[in-house]
């Protein structure tokens, strides 16, 4: 454990209650303007959180160099991968090779105790950065309607610090937001998932070996994920409507095993391979804001926006939800504006960055996982709308970031796909052509 408190001077310029991607990248940007922060995470460091994705792409990493977060470090042993591959049921595959963005032409699938660990070293390197991990806040102190501060145990010992301000950075479960009373908005409850994921060894390589990423849809409202990711392990997920991976009597390691038994496309790959990890996940996953903020307090992360994995968006939402933080509070410390202008401006600067992939994410959950398409969509319209290059580019381009979210796809696009998609049938037939996006047949 790792502890750095000084018991002499208990007040600091923010206290911030959680030291994962939000809570660290958040310190680090307050430590680099001067501000005294206290960071505190209940876990000890390193460790693995709750369910998360472990992508994240160039715009990630890019935010990550501004807080000088090493890439070695935090990507230590862990392949680059460059190229992302779709398999839908039996119909069809497509493959989506990763554009030069930000400086970067691929992702990672991070170890996310290693990340976080990283990140939390970058703050602790700040001068003015304090740590203490192992230590769990259990309530807010108040002056009048004003958090002033937190009381949390550690090593058995009961400690209180005061703040000019509190930022909650604890999850979508979290502490302060609930001492705070903050309400929640824009809540989309009627398209519940669950997350169940696991890291194996020897995982058998697809098609080239190159890493990627492996995504398999069976059109029953799950999917599955293959990522290959640190020290020659590959994270296995599976993700679904929360009604259809409900666990009955199962144990979640039960449930997860005989899902990835019953389709030889993904089974295949994992004959032979060794689990190394417990079954971790997350049931009936929530999508939502929270207010962002109030007297002498503000959330950051999951504990401000949540929204399913599906898009591997998460730790992006993390960090740049930070920086937006950061900015208005060093403004605010700085005297240019009050706490209530920095909590406004916080707002108008989050909302006008996820609210638009937000909405994407929504429907792609609605359209890939709560939608039942017939057999015939399947062959025809479906494979060639994500067949067709052009939709391919920008859907890739989105993730990326390097498309706005907002009218990604036009409708012009759209249809313009199918056209070509339904022409390219017609000319291949005609000629007596393979399908070029076939699945290749298993091997018996």
């Amino acid at each position: 454990m790792s502890e750095h408190i000084n018991t002499a001077g208990n007040h600091y310029d923010i206290i911030i209650v959680g030291g994962r991607p939000a809570g660290a990248t958040l310190a680090a940007r307050l430590g680099q303007a001067g501000l005294r922060v206290l960071l505190l995470e209940r876990a000890v460091m390193p460790s693995l959180p709750a369910a998360s994705s472990p992508i994240i792409y160039p715009a990630t990493m890019q935010l990550l160099d501004e807080i000088g977060a090493d890439e070695a470090d935090y990507a230590h042993n862990t392949p680059r991968i460059r190229r992302l591959v779709s398999e839908v049921r039996e119909d069809f595959r497509v493959t989506f090779d990763l554009p030069a963005l930000f400086g970067r032409d691929y992702l990672y699938a991070i170890d996310r105790a290693r990340f976080d660990a990283a990140l939390w070293r970058t703050a602790a390197r700040q001068p003015t950065v304090t740590t203490h991990d192992g230590f769990s806040v259990t309530d807010v102190l108040r002056d009048g309607k004003r958090i002033v501060g937190i009381t949390g145990r550690a090593n058995g010992r009961d400690t209180q610090f005061t703040a000019n301000g509190v930022v909650g950075a604890d999850g979508r479960f979290s502490l302060v937001a609930r001492k705070a009373g903050a309400a929640s908005y824009d809540e989309q409850s009627d398209m519940p998932t669950s997350i169940y994921y696991a890291y194996w060894k020897q995982v058998q390589p697809y098609a080239s070996g190159a890493p990627i990423v492996h995504s398999y849809a069976t059109g029953r409202g799950y999917g599955f994920g293959l990522m290959d990711s640190a020290d020659g392990t590959t994270c296995v997920v599976i993700e679904g409507r929360a009604n259809a991976l409900e666990l009955g009597d199962a144990k979640a390691h039960e449930l997860y095993l005989q899902l990835l038994q019953q389709h030889p496309r993904v089974w295949r790959r994992l004959v032979g391979a060794e689990q190394v990890t417990e079954v971790r996940g997350m049931r009936n996953i929530g999508n939502m804001y929270r207010t962002a903020g109030g007297p002498g307090w503000a959330l950051v992360g999951d504990a401000l926006h949540q929204k399913d994995p599906i898009d591997g968006q998460g730790i992006y939402d993390a960090v740049v939800t930070a920086k937006l933080l950061a900015q208005a509070l060093v403004a605010w410390r700085n005297g240019s504006i009050t706490w209530e202008q920095a909590l406004h401006q916080y707002t108008t600067a989050v909302r006008a960055e996820t609210a638009p992939m937000y909405a994407v994410t929504m429907d792609r959950v609605k359209r890939e996982l709560y939608t039942e398409h017939p057999a015939w969509a399947y062959r025809s319209w479906l494979r060639w709308l994500v067949t067709d290059p052009e939709y391919g580019r920008r859907m890739v381009w989105l993730l990326s970031r390097g498309l706005p979210a907002e009218g990604w796809l036009p409708r012009a696009v759209f249809f313009k796909a199918l056209a070509r998609g339904a022409v390219r049938d017609v000319a291949r037939r005609l000629a007596h052509m393979p399908e070029p996006y076939a699945l290749p047949p298993l091997a018996v």
